[in-house]
């Protein structure tokens, strides 16, 4: 009797926990994460009783959690991949809407500006057209500084986004590490069972990390798991974990980087290798659209403030003097690394303007020799210096201690720091310096024009520049013009075969000799007095705006801001539709793993009221085993 009413009795623990486990089951439908779970049960050791083997019941072998690793690691790689588009995207869409708003773009006001210009070069004496020249050109600088404050914002957005990712990095990866150490724990408790639900809990958690940054995985024998991040740093080794830092930028305080603190207690920076998730997106959207933007909005201020402050000086203004700079002149920006030991400093000079390509450069010495590196293009050039690069020249001086390094941003600070430097309507240059015209007196068609003032450095004049055709100027036979006033002469001009024009260089000037003269016929050079009327240097200015002054020659300043407005449009739009496939290969990922791991209601009540048949019947056995031993019981009182 004992042996079936032992039976019945195993039956009925074994069948209450596969019952528990259903509920278990269907209690946690909803909840993200949950993977269900089966009792697996396995026959007790037979008996042997009068030479034949009598089953002794059933017991619960294990408590089965339905889970796949390679589903559940790409539904974390997904995480990690969608979860970093879709903070690309966001960051890139606001950067793109600002830039490309009519309203608040630099493309209404750089047009606004010169056609201010234009209306002086059609009324070049007017005092209300040169107001209303400094109007658009103080417009223009408030473009530059709200862009460039709309760009900064956004800059300490991110900061504050990293500091938030990284906070939050950390602590899931203690959770973790908790977790684990409950999870060796109570493994080694129960002799090997693992704790389904704590496992849940800590995958759960991994996928939500893989959210903030991509993270790879190691189990452990013991049932930990090693989470790593970046190129193979360790985050978390079984029950202890690492705290991933923020720290500023030692090239520049503004921008926080993420590191990890050594043995040493140093920092070292990790934001090369993080990617994936909310963090790597952060990071990457920084270096990718941001910076360059910043970069290139500088580039086109430099470039303005350098080419038109050129040939502004090159011009004279309603009082007769000669211009001065137009908008505030603009430098380069460099800042040494704040772990320098040595004594070395640089100068960085811009040469050209026009040769500027918006790219940063790292400066570092190996204890040997200097290396300049194009952050953009990782190209190196080594040496002693001075290096002469993109329209940059870097002088160094001191003595540099190996490691010793500075951080050069050309353009970095050109939106922020540009401003009018002209104020008051009268200095502006608008006039030529020179001016030319024929002697009365010639007899031929001489002519003498496109006077173009290129080195204001030998103005104003000494004296007159008078230039008079000679048929034997270079000797006997071969004419010319003699020249007097300046040095240079004489200058071989045949009528024959250049009077339909002939250029020369005098003294910092050009100009254009045509015609045919006779002998003894002059052409006059001399200083433009009086000529608030002359609209030349003006004109020049104007043309400014359609010419490829930029990166080397190819682009105009309107094209380079679109060059910047089209490359974040293509940034934003490649990571919008990285979101949404990012998306939908994320569904299809947790739709797989859900088919596996996921709790099915109807399956889950078909085992409900299995096992409760079941679980009546074993309550049957029992009360028979009962009556039986009570029938006994009667017959051996009688």
């Amino acid at each position: 009797m004992a042996n079936i009413l032992n039976v019945g009795t195993s039956a009925l623990i074994a069948l209450q926990q596969a019952i528990s486990t259903t509920g278990h089951n269907i209690a946690n439908v909803n909840t993200e994460g949950y993977s269900r779970q089966r009792v697996n049960f396995d026959t007790l050791p037979p008996q042997l009783n009068e030479g034949h083997y009598i089953g002794s019941g059933v017991n619960i072998d294990s408590v089965e959690r339905f889970f796949n690793q390679f589903l559940t690691s790409e539904v974390q790689d997904r995480t990690s991949a969608q979860s970093g588009s879709q903070v690309f995207y966001d960051l890139a869409s606001r950067l793109d809407n600002l830039l490309s708003d009519p309203n608040v773009g630099l493309s209404k006001t750089l047009e606004g500006f010169f056609g201010a210009l234009q209306d002086v070069t059609n009324n070049p004496g007017s005092l209300p057209e040169r107001q209303a020249l400094l109007g658009g050109a103080q417009a223009l600088a408030d473009s530059f500084h709200y862009l460039d404050s709309s760009f900064r914002s956004t800059n300490d957005e991110l900061n504050a986004r990293i500091e938030t990712s990284v906070s939050d990095i950390n602590s899931l990866a203690s959770s973790i590490a908790d977790l684990n150490e409950q999870i060796v724990r109570d493994t080694a408790q129960s002799g090997g069972a693992p704790p389904n639900d704590l496992l849940d809990t800590r995958d759960q958690l991994i996928t939500e990390l893989s959210g903030k940054i991509s993270v790879t995985t190691i189990a452990q024998s013991d049932g930990a798991i090693n989470v790593m991040v970046g190129n193979g740093q360790a985050l978390v080794i079984g029950t202890a974990a690492q705290q991933l830092q923020t720290f500023d930028d030692p090239f520049n305080s503004t921008q926080s980087l993420v590191g990890i603190s050594g043995l040493s207690g140093t920092i070292t920076d990790l934001g090369r290798f993080l990617d994936g998730g909310e963090l790597g997106a952060a990071l990457d959207f920084r270096e990718q659209v941001l910076n360059p933007a910043i970069n290139q909005l500088g580039l086109v201020a430099i470039g303005l403030t350098a080419t038109f402050n050129e040939q502004h000086q090159l011009g004279v203004d309603l009082n007769g003097q000669a211009g001065g700079d137009f908008f505030l002149p603009l430098s380069a920006t460099f800042s040494p690394s704040v772990n320098n030991s040595g004594t070395s400093s640089i100068t960085v000079d811009i040469s050209d303007a026009t040769a500027l390509t918006g790219d940063d450069y790292d400066l570092s010495y190996d204890g040997s020799q200097w290396n300049l590196t194009n952050l953009s293009t990782n190209v190196t050039q080594s040496g002693a210096g001075p290096f002469v690069v993109d329209g940059l020249t870097i002088n160094i001086a001191g003595a540099p201690a190996n490691g010793d390094s500075f951080l050069i941003q050309p353009t970095q600070q050109g939106a922020t720091l540009f401003s009018v430097a002209l104020n008051n309507a009268e200095g502006f240059a608008a006039a030529s310096p020179l001016r030319s015209e024929q002697s009365l007196t010639n007899v031929g068609s001489s002519d003498i024009g496109d006077l173009i003032v290129t080195d204001a450095s030998g103005l104003p004049l000494a004296s007159q520049v008078t230039l008079t055709f000679n048929p034997d100027a270079l000797g006997p036979g071969i004419p010319g013009y003699d020249v007097s006033g300046i040095a240079g002469g004489p200058l071989a001009y045949d009528p024959a075969t250049e009077s339909n024009g002939k250029t020369f260089t005098l003294g910092g000037f050009d100009f254009t000799v045509s015609g045919i003269p006779q002998d003894g016929d002059e052409l006059i050079i001399e200083n433009n007095t009086n000529g608030s009327g002359d609209n030349r240097n003006a004109l020049i200015l104007a043309g400014l705006q359609t010419s490829n002054l930029l990166n080397g020659g190819t682009t105009s300043f309107k094209g380079a801001y679109g060059g910047l407005v089209a490359d974040v449009a293509i940034k934003t739009s490649q990571a919008e539709s990285g979101a949404k496939t990012g998306q939908i290969l994320l569904d299809q990922s947790i739709a797989s793993r859900d088919s596996v791991s996921g709790v099915n209601l109807d399956e889950e009540a078909a085992n409900l009221i299995r096992y409760q048949q079941a679980y009546q019947a074993a309550a049957q056995v029992i009360s028979v085993a009962g009556e039986m031993f009570q029938v006994l019981i009667n017959a051996t009182q009688r």
